[in-house]
């Protein structure tokens, strides 16, 4: 059944009503005439009009007559503005919600006919909410008809951005619980349940939206109890039992009844399901509502199924027979034939169980061969609308001008499909080019950036390439003349002043002064050694004229020392590597080993180096404190890595750090010999 949505002011004439149990025909005469005597005091043409067109759509559920007169007395009212766009739309809303029950093919049209006017006006946020109401109807006709996925598309499609543009949440709710019923219609009750939540948050207090909210928790406990979950079924009852206390005349109410049937059905509470069934036919027969009353009947059977009560059971399926062989479903047909057949074999009448399997073996057949069946109908109405159209050619050949006529017309319907077919097919061309050459153009716009960044990362890499070369020899330079200038001057004093120490020692003279002499000789062979220390760190002799292994092992020697090993492994490693590739690694090394003993705070340190398939495997660990790592380039982690981490991409290398705190680092660089 449809929802009755809200009127204007009148509608809180409701409230009038809510003291009334019953939907007696009298009661519901006496509160429409009520509503009328109100909106007979307004004053405004056209707002007494719009209340006309709403005591209409109250009506329409009732007495399709008055419906009628209330329409015609609202467009008579407004008179010439009868005539603009807004008003005749909306005239043809309400002549389709008077036609819903009682013919839906006119109704369908009638609120096409509606949208197709109010569309016009798309600024107009009054048309909009009528145009989702209309749209909305029509689809409800549709899945009447087994078009759900139909009426899901126009729901989603058209009606649901509507309202969400128009930022109604009231319509929204409404809408989106169409789509939840639409979903349990078709089984889906876990999407359902979805829509459902969110169509309850944006209704829940909302003024005006009793009837909305009934029918949520009225679907919303039917789809609980097709998922078995019985507390949650029985929640959304209880709130539909509340919101009927406020509008009790409600065309909803006999769905309510039949929902609370099924539910204490499902309790094993036969005779209260029963009632409950029994008031649904009451109001369903009150509402004159034929599409109810297959639901009513068949939820008896269901009841008296389960108390056993076979006889009683065989009674409501007859009773539902009508209103299925009166209908195109097979399926509900099929159903209908076996369980009938189902209860003539419980209660022993085993020769009218054979006919109604029959029956039913005879539909299950025509539901197979049903898609069959329709091609075959189909063909067979194009073949007499051919014979028909022959029929005629031959009636009218006797006049040849006709027949030339005819044929002109054939030649340019011809000439124009051909010409429609060749400007679709150039129109798809122009798309399909204009569609690729768009995506050539991102494709050659982002091939631009990454090139840019290459050759940024190029720049970057030279220039670094450059400093670390001019580094290397400027280091070289100062090795060099540390160990050949300044080296030599200082080896040549200490051996002077070891040759006057050694001319005094032979003389015997043990004065202080001679004391002080062997003190500065010390301090000046410490001094030529720090010498050698330094020229050694800047320029290795050892890497220069014994290759990489050794250069590196004398290197974790010199950084040991007592609290802090340094462990040192090589294997497979050549003699014949570049002296930049040399330099590189060792500096490498060198900075690692440095960052352990500044920073670490460890006791172990294990470096490892082999070469193996054209790459050189470096790793160095330690047990120390560990730290922080960004993997990010961009975020800043250290002077002393960021040195690393261009010296190993200069080899074309990877870095690869883990390192955690309070579980030491690990190292690890894989350089591509053959990059």
């Amino acid at each position: 059944m449809r929802q009755v949505h809200y009127l204007l002011c009148i509608l809180q004439l409701f409230f009038f009503a809510s003291s009334l149990s019953a939907q007696s025909r009298e009661s519901i005469k006496t509160y429409g005439d009520s509503m009328y005597r109100t909106l007979s005091t307004l004053s405004d043409s056209e707002k007494k009009a719009q209340a006309l067109l709403d005591l209409s759509f109250f009506w329409s559920d009732y007495d399709t007559v008055k419906a009628f007169q209330y329409i015609d007395e609202a467009k008579n009212l407004l008179g010439p503005k009868a005539k603009d766009t807004y008003y005749r739309g909306l005239l043809w809303f309400y002549r389709a919600s008077t036609l819903f029950e009682a013919d839906p093919e006119r109704a369908k049209k009638a609120y096409l006919t509606s949208d197709n006017i109010l569309k016009n006006l798309p600024k107009n946020e009054q048309a909009i909410r009528y145009r989702i109401r209309g749209l909305g109807s029509y689809g409800a006709l549709l899945q009447r008809e087994g078009f759900a996925e139909e009426y899901v598309s126009v729901l989603l499609e058209k009606i649901i951005p509507m309202a969400k543009g128009i930022r109604d949440s009231v319509l929204l709710g409404n809408n989106l619980q169409n789509v939840a019923m639409a979903m349990m219609n078709m089984q889906h009750y876990e999407k359902a349940n979805r829509y459902y939540e969110e169509a309850l948050l944006l209704l829940q207090g909302k003024a005006h939206s009793e009837e909305q909210r009934l029918t949520l928790f009225v679907n919303g406990a039917r789809n609980a109890i097709y998922q078995q979950d019985m507390g949650n079924a029985r929640k959304f009852l209880d709130s539909a039992q509340t919101v009927l206390k406020v509008i009790p005349f409600s065309s909803y109410m006999p769905v309510y009844h039949v929902v609370e049937g099924s539910y204490w059905e499902r309790k094993n509470e036969v005779g209260t399901s029963l009632e409950h069934y029994d008031k649904a036919l009451v109001g369903a027969k009150e509402l004159d509502s034929r599409d109810l009353f297959p639901q009513i009947f068949y939820g008896r059977y269901e009841a008296f199924k389960r108390s056993r009560r076979y006889e009683d059971a065989k009674k409501a399926l007859l009773d539902v027979l009508p209103y299925v062989e009166g209908k195109a479903l097979l399926r509900n047909k099929q159903t209908l034939y076996y369980h009938i057949a189902n209860l003539h074999t419980l209660t022993g009448n085993f020769r009218e169980a054979t006919q109604w399997y029959e029956k039913f073996k005879l539909v299950s057949d025509s539901v197979f061969a049903h898609a069959g069946e329709e091609k075959i109908l189909g063909l067979e109405q194009k073949y007499k609308t051919a014979e028909r159209e022959n029929e005629l050619l031959l009636t009218k050949g006797k006049f040849q001008e006709q027949q030339l006529s005819l044929k002109r017309s054939q030649n340019w319907l011809i000439i124009m499909g051909f010409a429609c077919v060749l400007l679709a097919m150039l129109s798809l061309l122009w798309y399909t080019t204009l569609r690729n050459r768009k995506k050539l153009a991102i494709q050659q716009e982002l091939l631009l950036h990454q090139e840019l960044k290459n050759v940024q990362q190029r720049e970057k890499i030279s220039v670094f390439n450059a400093m670390v070369q001019g580094q290397e020899k400027e280091r070289s330079r100062i090795a060099r003349d540390l160990h050949d200038g300044l080296g030599g001057m200082l080896a040549s004093v200490k051996l002077k002043l070891s040759a006057v120490a050694d001319e005094k020692q032979f003389g015997q003279q043990t004065e202080e002064t001679d004391m002080e002499l062997y003190t500065i000789i010390n301090q000046l062979d410490q001094s030529v050694n720090e010498l050698r220390r330094v020229a050694r760190n800047m320029m290795p002799e050892s890497l220069l004229y014994m290759g990489l292994e050794a250069a590196l092992r004398d290197l974790c020697n010199a950084m040991s020392h007592k609290g802090l090993d340094i462990e040192f492994e090589a294997r497979d490693l050549r003699t014949d590597y570049d002296q930049s590739f040399l330099i590189s690694v060792y500096r490498i090394v060198q900075e690692l080993l440095t960052n352990a003993v500044k920073h670490s705070e460890a006791q172990k340190v294990w470096v490892q180096c082999n070469e193996n398939d054209g790459h050189f495997y470096l790793s160095v660990e330690d047990n120390g404190k560990g730290f922080l790592y960004h993997v990010e380039p961009e975020t800043p982690s250290g002077i002393g890595l960021s040195n690393i981490r261009n010296r190993v991409e200069l080899l074309n290398g990877q870095l690869e750090v883990d390192s955690v705190i309070g579980r030491g680092a690990s190292f690890h660089i894989d350089i591509d010999l053959n990059g």
